[in-house]
């Protein structure tokens, strides 16, 4: 009587065992679907944000003289409204003439500057959502370098614009400003993270 007990606890303990164990693998393939299914997720956003970013540049390279140039004056109008109505007395507010022009070329750089910023940090996210591995490192970089000379080189097809080194290089700047950004912040929120976790 001892030894059939014995044999049907072994035998219900293995059971159990391996209920529980099953139930621990579909917990891990549950959990394993749902972060695939996040990752899928931002990559898909990253690569789209940077489409977009990159069709909103390509789209003003493409833009006439004429036309970038009443684009960019409608937004120093903007912000010279705006200062007039915070700091009425400030510079920004009553610029004219030269200090008009010298305002309009400033926000216009800031302009350049702030987009290939925009686009390197989506890059470097972007490259981060595939890989981690420093090899392909090499293709956002690599882009942050080459796009500002195509936006530059489809300025000389619009006929009345011209490439300027100055704009390759405070692009280029920008770019990698905004992916250095990027990066720390990326690497700032995962150490925190990690951090939380261990506690």
């Amino acid at each position: 009587m001892g030894k059939v007990f014995h044999k049907l606890t072994k035998n219900s303990c293995r059971k159990t065992l391996t209920l529980t164990a099953f139930l621990r693998i579909i917990v891990y393939m549950e959990k394993v679907a749902k972060k695939n299914i996040m990752l899928i997720f931002v990559r898909v956003v990253l690569t789209i944000a940077c489409a977009l970013v990159y069709a909103w540049i390509f789209s003003n390279s493409l833009k006439s003289g004429a036309e970038s140039s009443a684009q960019s004056h409608a937004v120093t109008d903007a912000v010279q409204g705006a200062a007039q109505v915070v700091a009425p007395s400030s510079g920004v507010a009553t610029a004219t003439g030269k200090d008009y022009d010298n305002l309009h070329s400033i926000i216009r750089s800031i302009a350049h500057f702030a987009e290939f910023a925009l686009l390197g940090a989506l890059l470097s996210w972007c490259y981060l959502s595939y890989t981690r591995q420093k090899a392909f490192a090499v293709i956002p970089f690599g882009l942050i370098v080459l796009t500002p000379i195509i936006d530059e080189c489809l300025q000389l097809f619009t006929g009345s614009r011209a490439a300027e080194m100055k704009d390759i290089f405070l692009d280029t700047g920008g770019g990698f400003i905004g992916a250095a950004l990027a990066l720390l912040a990326f690497f700032v929120c995962r150490a925190i993270f990690k951090r939380r976790k261990r506690v």
